[in-house]
């Protein structure tokens, strides 16, 4: 049994923070900043980012969780019931995704930012072990549905920049922006992950030059099924 040595972060009950039961804190919503409740958030997510890392998805505890972030485990089902759901909320705290997406006035500005924030989160040993974790599990029906409802999210601000883009007249009405958002980080976390190659400015740059260059062309529009 795992000891802990910290003494354990606790909650607010209902009636400490003036809430009843209706008002219950669940996820990462509605943990007052700098309060306790947001320290316990933060140690619970970073604590299952290490679990994560440590045992995978298949083998990953709630108990595990809780005694490495110094908290009851009632504390844990209480914000995240499944364990579905604190993986949810792990991968989203250590996404890139985060902050607003940038808008310089450029598109190429505006993508190399997203590359940078993308190697930033990817470069931490959070987001390593997550990263391993779901190229090593992918294989399983949850980890698979946990990686296709993000997909929308970590797309947002790609679609946005992108779309401002095209709007500038810097990419030609009727591109696939999801693909070009797939090709742009899909090469940088392939690069990371797999090829475990440097990715320093220089090969973000190219990446984003030789994507954007060819979908000016035309090499990204939307073409009919089956069209050559």
């Amino acid at each position: 049994m795992r000891s802990v040595t910290s003494s354990p972060l606790k909650e607010p009950s209902p009636a400490q923070s003036g809430g009843a039961a209706g008002r219950r804190r669940t996820g990462t919503h509605g943990a007052r900043h700098g309060g306790r409740s947001e320290r316990v958030v933060r140690a619970v997510m970073q604590a299952a980012a290490a679990e994560i890392a440590r045992a995978g998805y298949a083998a990953l505890r709630v108990e595990d969780v809780a005694a490495r972030a110094g908290v009851n485990k009632t504390t844990v089902y209480r914000r995240w019931p499944t364990k579905a759901e604190l993986v949810m909320a792990t991968l989203r705290s250590f996404s890139d995704d985060r902050q607003a997406p940038p808008d310089t006035g450029a598109l190429r500005l505006d993508l190399l930012e997203l590359l940078r924030r993308v190697v930033a989160a990817a470069s931490t040993p959070e987001g390593q072990g997550i990263s391993r974790m779901l190229m090593a599990e992918m294989h399983m029906p949850e980890v698979e549905a946990l990686v296709r409802a993000l997909r929308e999210e970590r797309l947002a601000p790609w679609r946005d920049v992108l779309e401002r883009g095209v709007a500038r007249g810097e990419l030609p009405p009727g591109t696939d922006l999801d693909l070009m958002a797939e090709m742009i980080r899909g090469t940088v976390t392939n690069r990371l992950f797999r090829l475990r190659a440097p990715v320093d400015d220089g090969v973000l740059a190219s990446i984003v030059d030789v994507v954007v260059l060819g979908a000016k062309a035309g090499g990204a529009l939307r073409r009919a099924p089956g069209a050559p």
